[in-house]
């Protein structure tokens, strides 16, 4: 199983396997963050459910924005107007690098405490 080919030729977007940050958990997606492939390391297996799941979630959810992103910039690079691009509702540039802060855990914005914001 190759890369799929568009009408014009090119390489259409190719799902790409992303892993958790233990290595542990691992998936491939659509476009859509529906799981076409799952792997799950025995040691995840002692984890609680929801907490499993949950990263399994995440994962799917960053994998479907890299290939958002992936497929907005193809069509620009083909021509394809901006406005008919943002129609698609495809996630942008910001957003995957939200969800990439948030999946590494970065934290621009402290919390506030009960004597207000830090």
């Amino acid at each position: 199983m190759g890369e799929r080919q568009t009408p014009s030729g090119r390489e259409s977007v190719a799902p790409r396997t992303i892993t958790s940050r233990s290595g542990g958990v691992a998936v491939k997606t659509t476009e859509r963050g529906l799981p076409t492939q799952l792997k799950i390391a025995a040691s995840e297996m002692s984890r609680a459910p929801e907490d499993l799941a949950r990263e399994i979630l995440s994962l799917c959810q960053l994998s479907a924005m890299r290939l958002q992103v992936e497929r907005r910039r193809d069509l620009l690079a083909q021509g394809f107007p901006p406005a008919v691009v943002r129609e698609l509702r495809l996630a942008t540039e910001d957003d995957l690098a939200a969800a990439e802060g948030k999946a590494r855990g970065d934290d621009e914005a402290l919390p506030e405490t009960w004597l207000g914001p830090i």
